[in-house]
């Protein structure tokens, strides 16, 4: 099982990575363009070409996973989201459910699995999306109405490219943070609750014997 579980996270790595040679080799061919490239003379090694390419993208799908793992929760989610003492981190909370309950913790990495192909998708679909932009302005001619076009195309296609990766991160985070809840017990993640507040400031306590 765990190495189906491997094969599955390798697997969306090298997805990962082939699409960021996508955007690579058309800011490439944006650059030097595309008459040096011959794929008649590559025929004869194309076994060997497809197996260096897998090993390629698996490096590019683990480098840029790690990079758009380093970007700010709120940069992506649109909240922000700092680790206190009564709002732990996406991570300790990870730990927690790991020691607690490791079937849980199973279904929790698949969705986060799922969350990583998805959020990665997200930004190398955007860039895609403007690198093409840029390869057929610059290599194809200008032309307003094509100009138009996939501007216009471009730029609905990054909004809900963006907006699908926001709701993925805030729906991973609520199952997270409840999880954690359930497990732990905590009814004061985010923050604590108004009733809670005014039970333990405004109620006045009577005077004490002492006194």
């Amino acid at each position: 099982m765990k190495e189906l579980k491997d094969s599955f996270i390798v697997l969306e790595l090298v997805l990962i990575g082939f699409q960021v040679l996508i955007w690579v080799s058309l800011l490439v061919m944006v650059v030097f363009g595309f008459q040096w490239i011959h794929l008649d003379a590559l025929k004869p090694w194309s076994t060997e070409i497809s197996v260096a390419l897998a090993g390629v993208a698996y490096m590019f799908g683990l480098i840029f996973d790690k990079a758009i793992s380093a970007l700010p929760y709120s940069w992506i989610v649109g909240a922000p989201h700092t680790p206190s003492e009564d709002s732990p981190n996406p991570l300790a909370m990870r730990v927690e459910i790991l020691t607690a309950n490791s079937e849980v913790y199973e279904a929790l990495e698949r969705r986060i699995n799922q969350h990583r192909l998805v959020r990665a998708t997200v930004f190398n679909l955007a860039f895609i999306s403007l690198s093409a932009l840029a390869f057929l302005m610059v290599r194809l001619g200008f032309s307003l109405r094509l100009f138009i076009a996939l501007l216009g195309l471009s730029l609905l296609f990054v909004g809900f490219a963006l907006f699908t990766g926001k709701r993925s991160a805030q729906n991973l985070h609520f199952e997270l943070s409840h999880a954690y809840q359930t497990i732990t017990g905590s009814q004061t993640l985010h923050h604590p609750s108004k009733k809670e507040g005014l039970s333990s400031t405004s109620k006045p306590g009577r005077p004490s014997k002492a006194a």
